[in-house]
């Protein structure tokens, strides 16, 4: 069995979506959220590209990641209580 990997942090969240933002105006990271928004809740065809260049990808993770890290850290956090003693032996057992 492989030993547990170290669990990231928010810190470590927060630093590679700064690397990830770098060079990327602001205002067009922000457009290209509300773009994404706009397409998520509008009738986007799903064979048109959603994520389309690296400004997209950048905007994207540092709109979701950070309330997605969260509720994730938050729910397993919860299941561990609720558990204690108990350890995934897989990434399916989380799933």
């Amino acid at each position: 069995m492989n030993a547990p990997a170290p669990l990231p942090t928010a810190d470590t969240l927060r630093t590679a979506l700064a690397g990830l933002l770098d060079g990327i105006p602001a205002r067009q990271a922000a457009q290209a959220v509300e773009r994404l928004i706009a397409n998520y809740r509008g009738a986007t065809p799903t064979e048109a590209p959603i994520l389309r260049d690296r400004a997209d990808v950048a905007a994207y993770a540092a709109y979701r990641m950070p309330a997605t890290f969260e509720a994730v850290r938050s729910a397993l956090e919860a299941f561990a209580d609720a558990v204690p003693g108990w350890a995934p032996g897989g990434h399916v057992d989380v799933g």
